[in-house]
């Protein structure tokens, strides 16, 4: 007798919980639409940022670049290798994202 009442329970319980389900999965579907859109500006940001920022550090290493030149310093090559690795994670944050 035990058993059969946790049983019935269980099934009670099942039956609620898919029916919750359900209700939410209907409650979500006219709110899909504004998520998307959300997800869909968060991702252009991301991109236009991450861009502007390779860029940016690209722009700022090419000048490194040249003024080390003009100077004769030594470490031309580290400004020169961090403008170039700063200009190719703008193309990919462009490519990408």
């Amino acid at each position: 007798m035990n058993n059969m009442k946790i049983k019935n329970t269980f099934i009670a319980l099942c039956v609620a919980g898919l029916s919750t389900i359900t209700l939410f999965a209907q409650a979500g579907s006219p709110v899909a639409p504004a998520f998307q859109s959300a997800v869909s500006d968060i991702t252009s940001i991301a991109q236009v940022s991450g861009t502007l920022i390779g860029g940016l550090v690209g722009l700022i290493g090419l000048g490194r670049t040249a003024w080390k030149l003009v100077n004769g310093d030594s470490d031309v090559m580290n400004s020169l290798i961090m403008a170039i690795i700063g200009i190719f994670l703008g193309a990919m944050a462009n490519t990408f994202l």
